[in-house]
C-alpha cells in the first residue's frame, strides 16, 4: 500500500512539473513577440525541471541550414564551437532534415557529433527534438553530463509538449514580423499617394509655369514675366513649408509606453513653430495617460498631422484647436479650425484639401475607428475622428 501511495505521488509530482514547466513555455510564447526573450525563458524552464545541464535551439534558415539561435546553461564556450550546419550535418542538421527526435547516451562515441569541446568538457547525454509546425522550423536541443539524463518518461515527454509550444511561438513571432513588414509597405504606398496628390502637382505647376515665364520673355514682356514669377515665387515658398512639414512628420517618434497625448503635444509645439498658426491641445486629466494599441496611436497621429497640414495650406485660418476625449467607449480626436472652409461636396482644385480627405478615413477604418468632416465656406472645418479605446479592431 505503502509503495502504490509513494508512486502515485511521484506521477503526481511529475504531472505538476510537466504542467508548471507547458505553462511557462506557453506564458512566454503569450507575453511576448521577442524571439530571443521566449527562447531564452523556454530554455531556463526546461534546465530547471529536468535533468538537462545546458540547452540550445537552432533555427533553420530559407536555404535549409541550421543556426544556433539561443544558448543557455553550462560550458557555453564548448557549444559554440559550432554554431551553424548544413542539413543532414551534425545532430541538429540531423533532427532537423528527418523531423524525428534522436536521444544520444555516449556524445563522444557517435561520429555525427561534430563538436569535440562538448565531449571533452564531460557532457556524454543529448535530447534533440524537432521545432515542427507545419513544417521542422529548428530543433531544440538538450544536453547533460550524465549518461543516465533523459531516463524518465515524463522528461521526454515534457521536452515533447515544450517543443511543440516553441514550434507555435516561433510561427507567430514570424507571423506579427510579416505583418509589421505589411504595415510598413502600406505606410510607403499611402505617403508615396499624399506625395504625388500634393507635392508633385505643385512640381508639375512650377515646371509648366517656368516654360510660360520663358515665352514672355521671348516676347519681350517683362511685365507679364515678372508677375509670374511672383507667383512661382510664393508657389515655391508654400512648397518649401510643405516639404519641412513632411519631413516633421516622418521625423516624428513613436516612443514605446510614453501614449499619444505626449506625442502629440511636442509635434503641435513644433508644427506651431513652423506655420505661425495657434494651435492648442485639449487634453482631460483622465485621458492625459491613456495607451492604445501601437497601431491606433500611429494612425491617429497621422491623421491629425494630416488635418493640420491642410489648415496651414488651404483654411486661411489664425487659430486651431485639438481636442481629445474618451466617449463612450471611443476615443476622439477633434482638429477644428476658424479658416475660410470649403463645401466636401464640390470636387477639389488642385492643391484643395480633398486630395488627404480619402487617405484620413481610409487611416480611421484600417484601426477599426471612424472619420467624420464638418465644413461649409466661411464657417471654417472640424474633423472627429474616433477609434475603440479597447485592442479589438471593431466598434464597442
Amino acid at each position: 500500500m505503502f509503495g502504490l501511495i509513494g508512486r502515485l505521488q511521484k506521477e503526481s509530482e511529475d504531472q505538476n512539473r510537466q504542467l508548471t514547466a507547458l505553462l511557462e513555455v506557453g506564458r512566454a510564447g503569450a507575453s511576448s513577440l521577442d524571439v530571443d526573450d521566449v527562447l531564452e525563458r523556454s530554455l531556463d524552464t526546461i534546465l530547471d525541471l529536468t535533468s538537462g545541464d545546458t540547452g540550445e535551439i537552432w533555427l533553420k534558415e530559407s536555404g535549409g541550414s541550421l543556426t544556433m539561435r539561443c544558448h543557455r546553461g553550462l560550458h557555453t564556450e564548448a557549444f559554440l564551437e559550432l554554431t551553424t550546419v548544413g542539413p543532414g550535418e551534425g545532430i541538429p542538421g540531423v533532427v532537423g532534415e528527418s523531423g524525428q527526435p534522436l536521444l544520444i547516451r555516449d556524445l563522444a562515441s557517435d561520429s555525427r557529433f561534430l563538436r569535440q569541446q562538448v565531449v571533452k568538457a564531460g557532457f556524454q547525454s543529448l535530447y534533440a527534438l524537432p521545432l515542427h509546425y507545419r513544417h521542422v522550423v529548428g530543433v531544440l536541443a538538450v544536453a547533460a553530463v550524465s549518461g543516465e539524463a533523459f531516463s524518465e518518461s515524463w522528461e521526454l515527454r515534457l521536452l515533447e509538449g515544450i517543443a511543440e509550444r516553441l514550434a507555435v511561438a516561433l510561427e507567430n513571432a514570424r507571423l506579427h514580423g510579416e505583418i509589421k513588414d505589411v504595415a510598413v509597405v502600406q505606410e510607403r504606398e499611402r505617403l508615396a499617394r499624399e506625395m504625388h496628390d500634393g507635392m508633385a502637382q505643385l512640381l508639375g505647376y512650377i515646371n509648366t509655369q517656368t516654360l510660360a515665364v520663358k515665352k514672355l520673355l521671348s516676347r519681350e514682356e517683362v511685365t507679364a514675366a515678372l508677375e509670374e514669377l511672383n507667383r512661382l515665387e510664393e508657389v515655391a515658398r508654400d512648397l518649401y513649408t510643405d516639404v519641412r512639414e513632411g519631413i516633421l512628420g516622418l521625423r516624428t517618434t513613436f516612443p514605446a509606453g510614453d501614449g499619444i497625448v505626449p506625442i502629440l503635444r511636442e509635434y503641435i509645439e513644433q508644427y506651431r513653430n513652423l506655420s505661425g498658426l495657434d494651435v492648442t491641445i485639449e487634453v482631460p486629466p483622465e485621458v492625459d495617460g491613456l495607451k492604445l494599441p501601437a497601431a491606433k496611436e500611429v494612425q491617429l497621429i497621422r491623421i491629425v498631422q494630416e488635418a493640420l497640414s491642410n489648415v496651414r495650406r488651404h483654411a486661411n485660418a489664425t487659430l486651431g484647436r485639438v481636442a481629445i476625449r474618451v466617449d463612450s467607449g471611443d476615443l476622439t480626436v477633434d482638429i477644428i479650425d476658424n479658416g475660410m472652409g470649403f463645401d466636401p461636396a464640390r470636387p477639389g482644385r488642385r492643391g484643395s484639401p480633398r486630395f488627404g480627405l480619402q487617405t484620413m478615413r481610409e487611416r480611421a477604418e484600417s484601426v477599426g475607428g471612424t472619420f467624420e468632416i464638418e465644413a461649409g465656406p466661411g464657417r471654417g472645418t472640424s474633423v472627429t475622428v474616433r477609434v475603440p479605446v479597447s485592442n479589438g479592431g471593431g466598434r464597442p
